[in-house]
């Protein structure tokens, strides 16, 4: 027998950029959207009787949120050790699957883990696909792939990179090549990149840590596989070399060349910012402990981001939308629409495009725009059901009370009342004595 819901009296986006559309109805078969009609215009093959209608005037319809920047191994680490050296993989496992119901719950419905610990984001990802857990689905990738001197690579080099770090270091093109097809055979959806070099912090003339060729060598496997690619860039010879490359988009892009804006427009490369983690550093870090230095350099990184990125939205590269949920300025659950609402402060973009980048458009960069993104026939009905209007006020999206409802394959989720806690263990973080000197 089939499952039919409807979803009457509301006001839809649909996600796709289109103007909303008053008095709609969505019907969903099964878990996938059958039909939109408005008016009471009910097409003539939508005639049967649904087993649930639910009464939404007054309310606004839209796509479930995707979150393209979500590190769901990371465990809302407050240092570079603590995400890549404690807690080990069992822990980590098992952290993510639990933090991904608070994703779920805020009303992200599908996200990308551009960068995991150990495999945690497959295993993640094929547990919830399983109906083991709640969560929402996932786009999944591997470590960052990096070679010496790049912005993955944190550790001394007597040390090396742990095996349990956010990246892996392939000093060679065949050690690249390999490592792509060991993360393809692991079942990653997606291979990242961490582009910048070290050497770009302080020098304007230094460039990526990865060749020309090195680049294209990566990304040109990943795609014979069947597998997309991003890369960590927030530099302007970084991201040029990326969309040179052909990478499916860049993350970041915070000090990107203005006169690269026509590169990645010819070849629509879309840009991640992810600026949510910058903005909290900058608005709130005074008030949870941030080093006062790195408040600066973010402020500084922010403030030519903004600059760089109104211009390319002018220009009409596309932009994607991801928070880095995942560290601790950035709990799971709690920031992910920041990054729409950020894009409408910060970047001057339409509400309507800023929900449009973190649906349709996230959607779209993965491959997922027949599944997932918009609410049209045929694609799953992963929905929120809002109290009120976002185009007059992008804040209710970061408002659980204003979220009457999550709907993930037309099944309603269930949500707490309130964001469920836990007590952070003592193998899963550095030991910090002290964040300032103690002087006499």
């Amino acid at each position: 027998m089939r499952r039919i819901l409807e979803i009457a009296g509301c006001t839809l986006i649909d996600g796709t950029g289109r103007a909303p559309v008053p008095d709609a109805t969505l019907r969903v078969v099964d878990g996938r959207i059958a039909a939109v009609w408005r008016n009471g215009e009910r097409p003539a093959d939508q005639q049967g009787p649904a087993e649930q209608v639910v009464q939404a005037r007054g309310k606004t319809v839209i796509p479930g949120l995707i979150d393209a920047h979500c590190h769901i191994s990371y465990g809302e680490g407050k240092t570079a050790e603590e995400v890549d050296i404690y807690g080990g993989p069992e822990w980590a496992a098992v952290r993510a699957v639990w933090n991904a119901q608070k994703v779920l719950q805020s009303g992200v419905t599908s996200f990308c883990d551009p960068g995991s610990t150990w495999n945690v984001a497959v295993s993640c990802r094929d547990a919830i696909n399983n109906g083991m857990f709640d969560g929402p689905r996932i786009f999944a990738a591997g470590r960052h792939i990096c070679a010496d001197g790049g912005f993955a690579d944190y550790f001394p080099s007597w040390l090396g990179m742990p095996v349990s770090a956010e990246g892996v270091l392939c000093p060679t093109r065949d050690e690249m090549r390999q490592e792509v097809r060991r993360q393809v055979k692991n079942r990653v959806d997606l291979v990242k990149i961490s582009g910048d070099s070290q050497a770009q912090d302080t020098r304007l003339d230094a460039g990526p840590c990865f060749s020309d060729d090195e680049l294209s060598c990566i990304v040109d496997t990943a795609h014979a596989l069947g597998r997309k690619v991003t890369i960590h860039s927030r530099y302007a010879k970084t991201v040029a070399a990326a969309a040179r490359a052909g990478v499916d988009w860049v993350i970041h892009a915070s000090y990107m060349d203005p006169a690269d804006i026509g590169l990645l427009l010819d070849r629509q490369v879309p840009i991640c910012a992810t600026m949510t983690y910058t903005a909290n550093i900058v608005q709130h870090g005074r008030d949870v402990g941030v080093d006062p230095n790195y408040i600066e350099v973010k402020k500084r990184e922010l403030d030519a981001l903004v600059e760089v990125h109104r211009k390319a939205i002018e220009a009409g590269v596309p932009m994607m939308a991801g928070s880095e949920a995942g560290f601790a300025v950035t709990p799971y659950g709690q920031w992910h629409a920041r990054e729409i609402e950020l894009m409408v402060e910060l970047l001057g973009m339409k509400p309507l495009d800023a929900i449009t980048a973190g649906t349709f458009n996230n959607a779209k960069a993965f491959g997922w725009e027949q599944e997932v993104g918009s609410l049209q026939p045929g694609r799953w009905a992963d929905l929120l059901v809002l109290d009120g209007d976002p185009l007059a006020d992008i804040r209710m999206l970061s408002d659980r009370k204003r979220i009457a409802a999550v709907y993930k394959g037309g099944e309603l989720v269930p949500r707490a009342d309130s964001l469920p806690t836990r007590r952070r263990m003592g193998h899963e973080r550095s030991l910090a004595v002290s964040s300032i000197p103690l002087n006499r």
